[in-house]
């Protein structure tokens, strides 16, 4: 079996709510595509399991080999792992990964310092995500593909701690602690470039005022794949979630690339999707404290109803049906005659008073992954990961 091509020294460096606004920056096709790769895989690690055991390239094979990893032991560790609830899109973590991505191709180099000798959380916050009560950074300057880079991330060669590994799964982290929001960053090179073709940098985060949030995608399934492709995505596609208690109803549509989201008090609610005001589907759900997905297959059968008489039906109260009517037959009065009236003396009457009642070719270089806590993180593993901790 052949060694893989190239071999590169890295250096290793140790680091340190949100409703859909007008000023948002929506992901691009490439993004949302990555997106739901990390949704896929907190969600039902078992399926992403399968699908990377059944993914081997010649030369993935020969890069497991080199770094001496067990692709079956790998599958079952990842297969194993509790599911996640999914991350909402955060446009300041996506600047700060963005950026990131671009420096890294702009000096050719993989670091989580950045060439102005800035880390990760430093990034975030100056794109503008501040009070986080966590924060993560995965990194990879020699992805060829996203699909490829995900792989990479999550068998996490070369990696003792599997430091990527943990950053997307959070196995041993409750959902009540885990990351809810992410932004990513891809960045094309040259051919000439030391790096890429694609470097790729995810930021995590998560916020203690953060709303659980409604996400998914509006997609036509061209490939039939029963997943979300790049391209496949449809903008502009209503999504109305109503409370059935307070018949409230918060409204979106799709971002260019098929992505939605909405932050939501927890209930439930009746999520509609409409195209040009005719039902594509109505749904259940149900909003805690947890963030949830509910995508809408385009080329589907669709409901066909009109959007406007579904939401009304489920904002107007019904009008309550009159009593009906009991007709009854008059008995007819009998003339009698009246007895006689008997004095007597009337009884006692008793007053009686009731006691009151008792009252939650892949490159066979590295990535990196960072975590880190607001409050005092522990270090742990290799110098590619730290252990995001409560105090």
């Amino acid at each position: 079996m052949s060694r893989p091509r190239t071999h590169r020294s890295l250096r290793f460096d140790s680091l340190e709510s949100r409703e859909l606004l007008s000023g948002m920056t929506a992901p691009t096709a490439e993004q949302q595509y990555a997106l739901s790769l990390i949704n896929r895989a907190r969600m039902n690690p078992a399926a992403t399991a399968e699908q990377i055991s059944n993914g081997v390239t010649p030369d993935l094979q020969s890069t497991l080999s080199y770094y001496h990893v067990d692709l079956n032991a790998t599958a079952q560790a990842i297969a194993s792992t509790p599911a996640k609830p999914p991350l909402a899109w955060n446009s300041d973590l996506a600047t700060a990964a963005q950026g990131h991505s671009q420096d890294m191709v702009n000096n050719q180099y993989q670091s989580h310092t950045g060439s102005d000798g800035s880390t990760a959380e430093q990034r975030m916050k100056q794109a503008g995500y501040t009070g986080a009560s966590s924060t993560g950074e995965n990194a990879y300057a020699y992805a060829d593909s996203v699909d490829q880079a995900m792989q990479a991330f999550l068998i996490d060669w070369g990696v003792s701690d599997q430091g990527h590994r943990r950053n997307l799964l959070q196995g041993n982290v409750s959902s009540a602690d885990a990351y809810r929001e992410v932004g990513i960053g891809i960045a094309s090179t040259s051919a000439s470039s030391k790096v890429g073709p694609l470097v790729i940098t995810q930021d995590f985060g998560s916020q203690a005022s953060d709303k659980a949030q409604l996400l998914g995608i509006a997609y036509n399934d061209s490939d039939n794949s029963g997943t979300y492709g790049i391209g496949e995505g449809q903008g502009n596609v209503q999504v109305d979630a109503t409370n059935l208690s307070t018949g409230k109803t918060t409204s979106v549509q799709t971002w260019s690339a098929g992505g939605y989201q909405m932050a939501l008090d927890p209930g439930s609610y009746q999520v509609t999707s409409s195209v040009n005001g005719k039902v594509v589907k109505s749904v259940a759900v149900t909003i805690g404290t947890d963030n949830v997905e509910q995508d809408f297959l385009l080329n589907q059968t669709w409901d066909g109803r009109s959007r406007d008489a579904v939401i009304s039906s489920l904002t107007t109260p019904p009008t309550p049906a009159p009593a009906p009517v009991v007709q009854t037959t008059v008995a007819p009065v009998v003339q009698t005659t009246a007895a006689p009236v008997v004095q007597t003396t009337a009884a006692p009457v008793t007053l009686f008073i009731p006691t009151a009642a008792k009252t939650v070719s892949i490159p066979v270089a590295k990535p990196f992954a960072t975590a880190k806590a607001t409050s005092t993180p522990s270090f742990t593993g290799s110098w590619t990961s730290w252990t995001a901790q409560k105090a």
